[in-house]
């Protein structure tokens, strides 16, 4: 990680925090098709997964795009919280300090060598 990325999800201004939520929505949604959430289900956010994957599933029918969008708008809050819980930085831009990619790859490595 990053050491000039000190700032929470909750630090950014309202756009930036909108821009966060979208790209880690996209994330999290090819996470929840892949059937792949459970290193994030080592958080204290379960509830806020649980509240997400309704929505999503409730919404599988729906092109990629418009269940991306409507998951964002339904679930927002939702989103905000969980990012907020997962130790990731951002910088004053609105970029987070890795992708979640690389984000996901470091935690599951860490999972694997305890």
């Amino acid at each position: 990680m990053n050491d000039d990325a000190q700032l929470s999800i909750t630090q950014l201004n309202d756009s930036l925090q909108h821009k966060a939520v979208e790209d880690f929505a996209k994330f999290y949604q090819r996470l929840y098709d892949a059937n792949n959430l459970e290193l994030m289900s080592n958080y204290p956010v379960v509830n806020n997964m649980t509240d997400i994957n309704e929505h999503l599933n409730l919404a599988r029918f729906m092109t990629k795009a418009q269940r991306l969008k409507d998951s964002i708008d339904f679930s927002y809050q939702d989103y905000l919280h969980l990012i907020d819980n997962l130790d990731q930085k951002y910088f004053e831009s609105g970029n987070p300090a890795m992708t979640w990619d690389e984000w996901y790859a470091s935690h599951f490595a860490q999972l694997s060598n305890s």
